[in-house]
């Protein structure tokens, strides 16, 4: 029965049987048993089944209230358990940006296996939330902060891993068509690239002798990858608001050119979530431990290539 009612949690999550049973390691026709049989010991029509989604009914919404809490509860006591050993062995499952799996992850992951052999990871690599709860140890985000910013109120624990201006940018042909703006607000009769889930979307914020203002860009292009986003401003379609990171060598060569410099503007934060746990298990505080070490590292390798490529000094270029 247990058993079966986890199964049924998958279920709920996924909204798909054939994914819940995929993720469950069983057969779509065994998951399928699995609910009917559930169904029959409980008395209850536990699902609605449609051509598209399945959806709990409110006696199976009732069980899923009340048993996800357990069941993260029991995972809990198998971490604490598991953990009395000491040993550095298991899965780390990781949710990250693709900017930060790409450029820092893959690194940090690298480096981690060879130290630790018997550590296994699933990385995500996606720029949404995820069920932080009961899908990762770990999630990187990516936010754009600026003056009087709130965080949205969250039950996980906070790191931050990374922080840096945003720069407006586009490439030496785009001001030759179009011209270059001077104010923020002549943005809006610009062409505009951003992303949504990444730095804050089409609402870019500038500073300037403690005044802010707000900027509502018009669309032109949105994608959830801000190296896409980087590419197209290279090749000339629009005005992109970038993280330092991942433009600097592109400017340092000329490809890009940041524009209304003089004005301050969000801050790019990447950040570490996970649980709040007593007793987080040894392969995940150990990791974590490493990569909150090793990324500042990264960034700052990554900053001195660009500042030997331009031959300026690394403190004209952060």
């Amino acid at each position: 029965m247990l058993d079966k009612v986890v199964f049924f949690l998958h279920v709920i999550r996924a909204g798909s049987l054939s994914v819940a049973a995929k993720q469950y390691g069983i057969s779509p026709s065994a998951g399928s048993r699995w609910l009917n049989e559930l169904e029959e010991n409980m008395g209850v029509s536990l699902v609605k089944r449609t051509t598209r989604k399945i959806s709990p009914t409110q006696a199976g919404q009732r069980l899923f209230d009340r048993f996800n809490q357990i069941h993260g509860q029991i995972n809990e006591v198998f971490d604490e358990v598991q953990n009395l050993s000491h040993e550095d062995r298991g899965t780390i499952r990781i949710a990250s940006t693709p900017l930060f799996a790409k450029h820092y992850l893959a690194t940090i992951i690298g480096e981690y296996v060879q130290i630790h052999p018997d550590i296994n990871f699933l990385v995500i690599e996606t720029a949404f939330d995820v069920d932080h709860t009961h899908e990762v140890d770990f999630a990187v985000r990516a936010n754009a902060t600026y003056r009087g910013f709130q965080d949205k109120d969250s039950l996980l624990v906070k790191r931050t891993l990374l922080q840096e201006p945003l720069i407006a940018c586009c490439s030496p042909s785009y001001i030759e068509q179009f011209g270059e703006p001077i104010y923020p607000l002549d943005l809006k009769q610009h062409l505009c690239l951003y992303a949504t889930t990444l730095v804050g979307g089409n609402k870019w914020i500038f500073e300037l002798n403690g005044e802010s203002s707000s900027v509502d860009i018009p669309q032109t292009v949105e994608a959830d990858d801000s190296e896409i986003l980087r590419n197209i401003a290279i090749a000339g379609g629009g005005i992109a608001y970038l993280p330092y990171c991942l433009i600097g060598k592109e400017i340092a060569l000329g490809k890009l050119v940041p524009i209304l410099t003089n004005y301050a503007t969000s801050q790019f934060e990447l950040s570490l979530y996970f649980k709040p746990r007593r007793h987080m298990p040894t392969r995940c505080a150990n990791f974590k431990e490493y990569l909150i070490k090793r990324t500042p590292e990264i960034d700052l390798e990554r900053k001195k290539g660009i500042a030997h490529a331009n031959g300026k000094p690394l403190t004209q270029l952060a």
